[in-house]
């Protein structure tokens, strides 16, 4: 093998090795029946407009938050709302909350992952981006050891590539960089409705088994 074979291919070596062992790109493929979640349903039934602006368009178009259908929005959107959500766990049951009004106002707000993964998927559709290139993404907690799950936003772009946001412990990204399993999907049109997702490693599907009434993995959820 010539020098400069053997330098490419260890340059090569290198930079994958750098890279999530089997990132994804694009959103991998669901299986299964939909999962119902209680939580997911109150969301829905206290905020039926998640996939539109109506009730909060007039404000946000006052509020100087970012427009466009792009990933900078995305970014922007997501570095203002960071600023206004100080991270707190629900203490008893865990309720989804969508903040969007008080931190459109200017507030400061306690909020879990979900919160802010949900409330940065709803300022992104009012920010003017397809409600069809948005949703949520459950994964395995980035804390180690932590026996719970974690929760954040997802954007497609027009390319099919998938970038995170709305993460309570990181910035945007490329969902190549998730270290974590991704285990359940949801639309934000529909976030009642959530989808096992295959295994990046092996295929497999992120859970074993629809959960007994459709609730016990929520119950460990941050």
């Amino acid at each position: 093998m010539g020098e400069g074979m053997f330098r490419a291919i260890l340059t090569a070596t290198s930079i994958l090795m750098a890279l999530p062992a089997s990132g994804f790109e694009s959103m991998p493929p669901t299986s299964g029946p939909a999962i119902s979640v209680p939580q997911a349903r109150g969301l829905m039934q206290r905020h039926p407009d998640l996939a539109g602006c109506r009730d909060y368009r007039e404000v946000y178009a006052a509020s100087g938050w970012p427009r466009g259908d792009g990933f900078d929005s995305i970014r922007r959107i997501d570095d203002l709302l960071r600023k206004r959500v100080i991270f707190r766990a629900d203490s008893g049951g865990d309720r989804w909350a969508l903040l969007t009004g008080d931190v459109l106002a200017g507030k400061r707000v306690d909020g879990d992952c979900e919160d802010m993964a949900i409330t940065a998927a709803h300022l992104a559709v009012c920010a003017g981006i397809p409600a069809d290139r948005l949703g949520l993404l459950i994964t395995d907690s980035p804390k180690a050891s932590a026996d719970e799950l974690h929760m954040v936003a997802f954007y497609r772009d027009a390319g099919d590539r998938v970038w995170v946001f709305g993460d309570t412990f990181g910035k945007p990204r490329a969902l190549s960089r998730v270290q974590e399993r991704l285990l359940f999907t949801a639309s934000i049109r529909n976030v009642s409705a959530w989808y096992s997702l295959r295994n990046r490693s092996d295929g497999a599907i992120g859970t074993s088994a629809t959960p007994p009434g459709q609730m016990s993995i929520w119950q460990q959820f941050p």
